[in-house]
């Protein structure tokens, strides 16, 4: 019997694809507006200038117009685009850079020929070349982390707390994490987080992504062991051991609990494990979450969209510095 519960992993991927897809066209559009109305954005920007100092000074009656702010919106959306540039920047340093630094602190890597039980197990799976065992015996954890050659590392502490069975179900987990890439997409979705940071809906995919991608790791162990309560048992030892997920790697998804305990009851109770879309109808206020963050963001880029390729008319003969009038409004 195979415990496909609702087909996670291909929801994974599917908000893999959206959060793609939404970031790529939104960079795309700020790109190509900018590159194309630079030009127009600096000659319109100096002809507001002149038509605000028309009387020698400042006209504040001229500068708080409609056509005066107009102007304003692209070099906000080239100011938005250099700091997403900047602050992506930063999350790929800080994750590469916290990645090495936890590795490097969790202590050094063991040989698995010292732990005849661990080399058995992960022999049948062909995982030897696969599997870091780090010396490491208090902390207690299992994570996958690589971006281009991702690798399963455990920690002596975990080997020692769990039974045969539930260390078995564990590394069967982080081997669908290493199979799919999901370091390499989780990576990208973060990097794609921070460069379009003003898009409410990459929160709520990030968190369906994550989601998603842990319960179909959960589907993958279960198919293979067979054993889903051997899965269910290590997740709530190692929720005891202040370890909420079985993954933690530095590239790591959120940890919450109300999702942990939703992955233990779907193991424990595979027929009664209702749909996704079937929990949003028990929680409204998510729902209306959802709705409104997609009704943010879809404001966001039609603001971003306008802003960048709506030239606004300059009505050159409402403008006389002669007779001291900007804009039909006599300055003072």
């Amino acid at each position: 019997m195979k415990y496909f519960f609702n087909n996670q992993q291909e929801k994974a991927q599917l908000y893999f694809a959206t959060i793609v897809f939404i970031n790529f066209v939104i960079l795309c559009i700020v790109i190509t507006g900018i590159a194309i109305g630079i030009k127009g954005y600096i000659s319109d920007t100096k002809s507001a200038y002149d038509t605000v100092t028309c009387c020698g000074s400042i006209c504040l009656k001229c500068f708080f117009t409609l056509h005066t702010f107009s102007i304003m919106f692209p070099w906000c959306c080239i100011i938005i685009l250099f700091v997403g540039i900047c602050m992506a920047i930063h999350k790929t340093c800080l994750m590469l850079s916290r990645n090495y630094t936890f590795t490097l602190s969790t202590a050094l890597p063991v040989f698995l020929n010292n732990h005849p039980k661990l080399k058995n197990l992960i022999s049948n799976e062909h995982l030897c070349s696969q599997v870091v065992l780090l010396d490491n015996a208090k902390l207690r954890f299992a994570f996958t982390s690589g971006i281009w050659k991702p690798k399963i590392y455990l920690s002596k502490g975990i080997c020692s707390y769990l039974t045969i069975k539930e260390l078995l179900a564990v590394i069967l987990h982080e081997k669908h994490h290493k199979d799919n890439n999901v370091p390499l997409k989780l990576f990208i979705i973060q990097v794609l987080y921070a460069l379009n940071f003003f898009l409410p809906i990459n929160h709520y995919l990030l968190n369906l992504f994550s989601v998603a991608s842990e319960k179909a790791a959960d589907d993958n162990a279960v198919n293979f062991s067979r054993e889903p309560l051997e899965l269910a048992s290590a997740l709530v030892k190692l929720s005891k051991s202040n370890a909420i997920s079985i993954t933690s790697p530095p590239i790591s998804f959120y940890s919450r609990r109300e999702v942990l305990e939703d992955r233990i009851k779907r193991l424990l109770e595979p027929q009664g494990t209702s749909t996704d879309f079937g929990k949003a109808r028990l929680f409204p206020r998510k729902e209306a979450c959802f709705y409104l963050s997609c009704l943010l963001s879809f404001f966001v880029m039609a603001t971003i969209f306008l802003s960048l390729f709506y030239k606004p008319v300059t009505s050159n003969h409402t403008m006389g510095c002669k007779t001291k009038i900007c804009r039909m409004v006599k300055c003072g």
